[in-house]
This record gives structure tokens, C-alpha cells and sequence, in this order.
């Protein structure tokens, strides 16, 4: 799933708290970053902060029924 260019970076976090399973942002590069760590959610923040790179990457999960919970930050 893609991010949209303009969430909420607070509620994003939170929603990915709430998730059951893992998730990840891919990076275009092929990093993993595990968004329920603390360390990832960082980088992830400055990221797009700066707009380093334009969110050119997507999130996946390991549990189906999480998507539904992220849906709504993507595309």
C-alpha cells in the first residue's frame, strides 16, 4: 500500500500501535523499517519531515486484518 503524501504522521503511528501483526515501510531501496519500533518510527518521521524521499516506498503487514486499520492513510 502507498502512503498518501499528507497524513497525519501522530495518527498513523497510533493506528500501526493498534495493529495485531508487524508493519512495515518498504523503502524504493528495499530497507525494512518495523513501524512498531520505536528507533523505525523515528527515521520514519524524519523522513518525511525533510521529504527525503518523497515517501517513495509502501507498507505492508503480516497480519490481512490490519489493513483495513491503515487503509485509510493510503492509496
Amino acid at each position: 500500500m502507498k502512503l498518501k503524501p499528507d497524513i497525519n504522521v501522530p495518527d498513523f503511528l497510533q493506528a500501526v500501535q493498534s495493529c495485531v501483526g508487524e508493519v512495515f515501510f518498504i523503502t524504493s531501496e528495499g530497507d525494512h523499517l518495523n513501524m512498531k519500533s520505536t528507533l523505525s518510527q523515528f527515521i520514519f518521521t524524519a523522513v518525511i519531515a525533510g521529504r527525503l524521499q518523497n515517501l517513495d516506498g509502501r507498507i505492508t503487514v503480516r497480519n490481512p486484518q490490519d489493513e483495513s486499520l491503515l487503509r485509510r492513510y493510503c492509496i
